[in-house]
């Protein structure tokens, strides 16, 4: 029971780690551009890929420490919870005068979310096989 409250902990610190994050991108995505990223060709991008990986990574904490045994599922629902903040994101956007809905930054979005988890699921497996415990 003890180690289900600290995994049920864990999730809160996740859950709550994310909502930062993801006020963070709309606070950032409500004000103009950053000048580097129109000087530098595809850097919006980069930014993209990064900042949804973290987020994808962030979210992905929470599941494995909400459900313990849910197997694929705990990649699968970040993946589409980053998908919608993502695909939300974008069309916030549109509010914005200085900004614009882009598919390629919502592409941006998913691929770094599927490789950051990607990385995420390889990296918790030991040479073994078993799962590195946390």
């Amino acid at each position: 029971m003890a180690k289900y409250k600290n995994n049920h902990k864990m999730a809160v610190v996740f859950i709550l780690l994310s909502i930062v994050w993801i006020a963070i991108l709309f606070t950032e995505s409500s004000q103009p551009p950053a000048p580097i990223l129109g000087e530098v060709s595809g850097l919006d991008k980069v930014a993209h890929f990064f900042a949804f990986g973290v987020l994808a990574i962030l979210i992905c904490g929470a599941a494995f420490n909400l459900y313990p045994g849910a197997g694929l599922s705990k990649y699968i629902t970040p993946l589409l919870i980053v998908t919608i903040i993502g695909l939300a994101d974008e069309l916030y956007q549109l509010s914005n005068p200085n900004r614009a809905f882009e598919l390629l930054d919502l592409v941006a979005d998913i691929s770094g979310a599927v490789v950051f988890l990607i990385s995420f699921k390889l990296i918790t497996r030991s040479k073994f096989g078993r799962r590195v415990t946390f």
